[in-house]
């Protein structure tokens, strides 16, 4: 089995609160209206029935779980994003 690459993460110039795997959203920041509650979803590059959601504690704590995440899932976000992209 071939190594991959480490995934070219970034978060969006424009739009801080998407965290990119080139140039697909794997996960995105958001916050609540209504209570103003941080909350991630991740895996963005699969359809919504298999994205999970998750509270955060801040929007900094977001971003830094957000990176570990995907650092974890390395393997697994560079396959499916690689075949979105084709």
């Amino acid at each position: 089995m071939a190594l991959h690459a480490p995934p070219r993460l970034r978060w969006h110039a424009d739009k801080p609160n998407q965290l990119l795997l080139d140039s697909v959203e794997v996960a995105r920041l958001s916050r609540r209206v209504d209570d103003h509650t941080w909350w991630i979803s991740l895996n963005n590059q699969r359809d919504r029935e298999h994205r999970k959601h998750v509270i955060c504690s801040s929007y900094h704590q977001g971003k830094a779980g957000a990176e570990i995440w995907a650092e974890r899932h390395q393997v697994r976000l560079r396959a499916e994003v690689d075949r979105y992209l084709q």
